[in-house]
This record gives structure tokens, sequence and C-alpha cells, in this order.
């Protein structure tokens, strides 16, 4: 029996919760770079060192990689700039540029085998749509075609099963979609569309899908006729659309970027307190504990902290759940010694 709470007790100690970084961007040091902490905000490094502007950073299953987008010169003659997606091992070491084009590329997501990336361009015209690019040839290939709207298709999200893609559609303002990895059975995910309160629009910006694939986070954006930001609200569905739930964080707070935390169990967001009647838009990154909705401030810093992704460590990574089971069986086999 003692060997048994032995090996329980290690178990703990390597759980998801305990073993998880956070990536964001910040700029503390005067400009705007990659940094990584631990899921309570301690141990902040800053993993990249450069002049151009980084964004919309990525995690690969794994843990081991960040995909994300450098604001670089551009290579084609006329154009200001390209916005290319690059790839960094996590300390910040070997980076390499995964699409070198002249076009914008944006935001992107790993399939759950690390194989394939899903990301923005609008490479093919004015439009953005939804490309998926095999990493180990470069091949890409296009899966949206938006023709006829004005802003296309933008930030996709592979679900964890890998037999789906998120993504937001600019449709009487961003609204949610689901379609195959190929392109196909497209289709959007609310039933029924939320209507602002007054007469301007709303965006869903920021979708991601629970570790568990059961449930949906976006950020809902209201804007006012003037085209200015006047509400947000942090949402969950479950991946049908469904039972929608509205995070109690207060109304007044200015909300960026969300994305999930802690296997599901707490929500990381960007935000300015007060943000809506504050005359500063100095971002924090707090976490929102969904047992009790405790908000915790991870960045308690005087700079610009925003643009957070979450990730568990290798040893318990995408899979935890059935490597949570193994080591169970594991432990009851131990038990019977």
């Amino acid at each position: 029996m003692r060997k048994l709470w032995i090996l329980i007790t290690l178990l703990l100690c390597v759980s998801p919760h305990a073993m998880a970084d956070i990536a964001f961007l910040s700029d503390r040091d005067g400009k705007s770079n990659i940094y990584v902490m631990n899921d309570q905000g301690g141990n902040i490094r800053r993993v990249t060192d450069t002049p151009y502007a980084p964004g919309n950073l990525s995690w690969s299953p794994d843990g081991q990689q960040i995909a994300f987008v450098l604001d670089l010169p551009s290579a084609e003659p006329g154009k200001p700039r390209q916005d290319d997606i690059l790839v960094m091992n996590a300390d910040g070491s070997r980076q390499r540029n995964l699409t070198q084009h002249p076009a914008l590329d944006g935001s992107s997501s790993w399939s759950p085998d690390g194989k394939l990336l899903a990301f923005t361009s609008n490479r093919h015209g004015n439009r953005w749509e939804i490309y998926v690019m095999d990493i180990a040839t470069r091949k890409v290939r296009q899966l949206t075609d938006t023709a006829g709207e004005s802003r296309g298709a933008v930030r996709p999200a592979w679900s964890p099963d890998g037999r789906k893609i998120l993504y937001m559609r600019n449709q009487f303002g961003h609204q949610l979609y689901t379609m195959n990895p190929d392109g196909r059975n497209d289709k959007p995910l609310l039933r029924k569309l939320r209507r602002p309160f007054g007469d301007g629009f709303l965006f869903s910006s920021f979708a991601s899908w629970s570790p568990d694939g059961e449930h949906i986070l976006y950020n809902e954006i209201e804007h006012g006729v003037n085209s200015k930001r006047v509400a947000n609200r942090v949402i969950i569905v479950n991946n049908q659309g469904r039972n929608l739930k509205v995070l109690d964080i207060p109304k007044k707070w200015l909300i960026d970027k969300v994305c999930w935390a802690d296997d599901g169990r707490a929500v990381l967001f960007a935000a300015v307190a007060n943000g809506f009647v504050k005359n500063t838009n100095i971002f924090k990154i707090y976490k929102y504990r969904l047992s009790d909705g405790r908000i915790t401030n991870l960045t308690d810093h005087p700079s610009d902290n925003w643009g957070m992704a979450w990730t568990p460590h290798t040893s318990l990574s995408v899979s935890g759940r059935e490597k949570l089971t193994t080591q169970w069986a594991r432990l009851k086999a131990a038990s019977a010694d």
C-alpha cells in the first residue's frame, strides 16, 4: 500500500496542470518579442530577439516548437512588407521560415499529428483564405474560397481529433464556421446568430477547441454604428454550437485574445482592466478558473503583454488523458505487488 501512495504522489507531481508553458508577446524590453512563462506566471524568459514584430503564436502538439508570424520587409519590389510564418524550437533556437511568400500570411494551427499547418493568407488575391501546408514538403493547397465576401476566411483552429477545422468567416461580422481538413462540409457552427444590443455588428474572434474537443471558446466583440468597440464577452459553447455560457468577466474590461489553459479547466485572456473607461491600452494576461470564476493576473508588469498560447509539456501533451490512463493502470498493477 505504501508503494501505491508513493506512486500516486509522483503522478500528481507530473500532472498536466503542473507541467505547462504559456508563450506570449510582450514589449517589456523596449520592443515586441516572444516570451515563455509557466502557467502560474513565473519563470519568464525571452525566446526571440528581433527588430520585426512577431505575432500569432501557435504551439506544436508535442510542445517542442512554436509557429509564429513575422512582419518582414517584402522581397518583392514595390511592396512595403510581407508577413511570413516561421517556426522555432520552444527555447527560440533553430528559427526557419516556412512560407517565404510575398503575400501576407497570418494565424496558423497545427494538425494533431504535427505534420500539417493550416494558416491564413491573401496570396491569391485581396481576400483572406485558409490554406494548409505539408510541413515536410512545404506543399500548400487552398481550403476555402469565399469569393464575393469582403474579407474572406481567417484564424483556423484544428480540432484535437483532426476531423474538423474551425475558422471565422466575414459574413455580417465574423461568424464561426467548421469544415473538414480537405475544405469540404463547410457550415456555420452557431445555429442561431447572436444580435448586437444596438445597430452595430458582432465579431466572433480567437475561437479554439477545448483540449478534449467537447467545447469551443471565443471572444465576441461588439462594435457600434461608428465601428467603435462598445462591448465584449468571452463565450463557451459545446462543439455543436449550443449551450452558450458567457464568462463572468467585468463588463468594462477590454478583452483581446482568449485561449484554453489547464487542460480545459481554465481560460487565458488578454485584457485592459476597465479598458472601456480608462485611457490606456496596456494589456495584461489573466487566467479565469472555470470552477469558480476566479481571475488571476499572470503578468503583473508595467509592460504590454498579450497574444498568449498555452501548451502542456511533452511528457503529458495532447494525448495526456491516454497517458494518465496508462499510468493509473501501472499504479494498480504496482499495488498488487
